[in-house]
Formats: C-alpha cells, sequence, structure tokens
C-alpha cells in the first residue's frame, strides 16, 4: 500500500457559478481538501461551507492575503504528498481522476516532480446538451497543479497558486523533471484532463462575460506597479490558451448529477 498521500489545495475568489462542481470533483481523488477563499463578496464561501459540513475531508477557511493559501500547505513540504492545485474555474474528470488516483499511490509517477493533463480551455458551454467549445492543450498551454512535494526541502516564496521559482530540492531532484501526459495522450484517451474556463463567467456578482481572461488575485498583485502590465498579460494568456483549432467536446463526464 502506497505511503503517499494525495492533498487538494483548492485558492477561491469569487467563484459560485463552478465551485461546487469543481470541488465534487476532486472529493474522491483526494485524501484532504483544503480550501481557501480570498474574500469573495458573491456565495462561494457559503457554498464551500456548506460542502465542508457535509464532507469531513474538506478544510475550509476564510483568508485575508494571499500568502495565507501557500502558508496552509506548508507543512506537506518534504512529505510523501502530492499537491493537487485547483482553481474555481477548473472542472476535472472525476472518472478519470479514479484512474490516476490509482496510477499516483501505485508509484507510475515516482520519478516526476510534477503531471502536466489535457485541458480544454472552455470559449463556450451548452450545459443541457453537455457540449463545450474551446482550445485543446495541446498545442495551448497545459496549467494542471500536481506537485510531489517529497521531492522539496521548501518552497520559501510559494505563491497562491503553486508557481514559482524559489525552490529548494532534495539531492538528486529538480524542477525539470516532469511528465507532460497531455503530449502523450489524446483528450479522448486522457484520464488527467480539466475543463479549463478562463473565458467563462464564474460568478454571480460579474455582470458581463470576459472578452479576455479573468485573472487571479495573485496576478493582479503582481502586475500592479507595472505600467501597462495588465493588459500584457491578459495578452499573453490568451495566446497561451486559445492556441490552434476551436473543437467541440463531449464533457457529460464532468458534470454527472447534472
Amino acid at each position: 500500500m502506497s505511503s503517499f498521500q494525495i492533498v487538494g489545495s483548492v485558492q477561491l475568489r469569487n467563484e459560485d457559478i463552478y465551485v461546487e462542481q469543481v470541488v465534487l470533483n476532486i472529493l474522491d481523488f483526494c485524501d484532504t481538501v483544503i480550501i481557501t477563499d480570498h474574500q469573495s463578496t458573491d456565495r462561494t464561501f457559503e457554498i464551500c461551507k456548506r460542502l465542508a459540513d457535509e464532507h469531513p475531508k474538506i478544510e475550509l477557511s476564510s483568508i485575508q492575503s494571499l500568502r495565507e493559501a501557500a502558508i496552509a500547505i506548508e507543512s506537506f513540504f518534504g512529505t510523501n504528498t502530492w499537491m493537487f492545485g485547483v482553481d474555481g474555474d477548473e472542472i476535472y474528470d472525476p472518472h478519470g481522476l479514479h484512474i490516476m488516483r490509482k496510477q499516483l499511490l501505485g508509484g507510475a509517477f515516482a520519478k516526476d516532480f510534477s503531471v502536466f493533463g489535457n485541458v480544454l480551455n472552455v470559449t463556450s458551454m451548452n450545459l443541457k446538451k453537455k457540449t463545450a467549445r474551446g482550445h485543446l492543450a495541446p498545442p495551448s498551454r497545459s496549467m494542471t497543479k500536481l506537485y510531489n512535494f517529497s521531492m522539496i526541502e521548501s518552497w520559501i516564496n510559494c505563491p497562491e497558486r503553486l508557481l514559482g521559482d524559489d525552490l529548494t530540492f532534495k539531492n538528486g531532484f529538480n524542477a525539470n523533471l516532469r511528465r507532460y501526459l497531455h503530449e502523450e495522450l489524446y483528450w479522448e484517451q486522457s484520464y488527467f484532463r480539466c475543463l479549463h474556463m478562463p473565458f467563462m463567467r464564474r460568478s454571480s456578482v460579474q455582470r458581463i462575460r470576459l472578452s479576455r481572461t479573468r485573472l487571479n488575485p495573485d496576478e493582479l498583485n503582481r502586475i500592479a506597479n507595472e505600467t501597462n502590465g495588465l493588459a500584457r498579460l491578459g495578452d499573453w494568456k490568451n495566446q497561451k490558451y486559445r492556441r490552434g483549432p476551436r473543437v467541440e467536446k463531449d464533457v457529460s463526464v464532468f458534470f454527472p448529477d447534472a
């Protein structure tokens, strides 16, 4: 039996449209789900509180600063933990995650520090027909966040969404130990795949749809003092997530109870 655990780190701010599906789809995959809500003004915290009351493996907290989301996972550095970072616009295939869990705990990715999965960057969705249109990774950039924390000593400046360079690895390990599953498997074959919805309305307090991606809090903080930084980052995300042809996919497996 594997000594590893899988911990979900779910960082949220105003995500009440999809957050319930986001959390429910990863529950069976994770041993623990740590949810940090950063000052949401919609129903995000209320929904998560109900889910936490129903599912003991969920640990929910309301945070006042972005740094608190990183502090919430610091105790797992250097432990036998696969850390799974999930945002409020990322809905995973729960059936595929059942297979992925067996793979992870069976040691299939023991030599990998990070694993990247298949992604459909959604530009429109028809929940009645359970279809979605968007751009696939590849050729778009994969944004899944799954890290083998047993390989690291510390992550001093670990930001909210588990992205950064200030990592200290144990001897023999480094950040280049990456597995690109999205380059090995087609979307239909993938057992680690995600609907990414940066171009969709995600909150009831968001009045209009986006013409470009909605920036998350740490991105806004990072570019606050840069001239034209907001425009540059928005353009960069469009270039990364809208690459390749626009396709339509059956996404019924992502909404099993709908």
